[in-house]
């Protein structure tokens, strides 16, 4: 496996004082990876204070969702066993889905068979997709509710592009 350099570019730091290199490259099997390399202690300096602060977003982000799915399985769960408890594996899907999206009816069953039974799904199923958890559970939670707007609102989407 070898990575082959598909595209670098170089130009100026932010300041101007130094230079930046764009590194694009893909890999036999179509993977690609990208890279920025700063030259200017300056911008440097920077952009490391920049990707830590991301990083201790992320964190707080990660923290926030655990900490939702957390209370809202100590709160809901037993109720969504009890939605999903001794009903057909069509019948859960189309509870859960409302009879289109997905995943679809075959995936459906393929996830439930892979889990081992319907229930050890649905339960996973539950915390991985909290706020649909609860719109079909008619639950309205405030303090959960605060936390996954919170994870939301903190979300910052990648704009760096070659």
């Amino acid at each position: 496996m070898s990575w082959e350099i598909m595209r670098s570019e170089a130009g100026p730091c932010e300041c101007g004082t130094g230079a930046v290199t764009y590194v694009f490259e893909m890999d036999d099997w179509n993977r690609t990876r990208s890279s920025t390399e700063v030259q200017c202690p300056a911008c440097r300096r920077k952009a490391d204070e920049e990707a830590k602060a991301e990083w201790n977003l992320e964190q707080r982000r990660s923290i926030l969702l655990q900490a939702a799915r957390e209370l809202g399985t100590k709160r809901y769960l037993s109720q969504w066993q009890a939605l999903f408890s001794g009903i057909s594996k069509r019948a859960a899907w189309e509870r859960y889905t409302g009879g289109s999206g997905y995943p679809a009816l075959g995936t459906f069953y393929q996830h439930a068979r892979d889990f081992g039974s319907l229930s050890k799904y649905m339960d996973w199923c539950f915390p991985q997709d909290l706020e649909k958890s609860l719109i079909i559970l008619h639950v309205q939670d405030r303090e959960i509710t605060a936390m996954l707007k919170e994870h939301s609102r903190l979300w910052k989407p990648t704009n760096k592009s070659l």
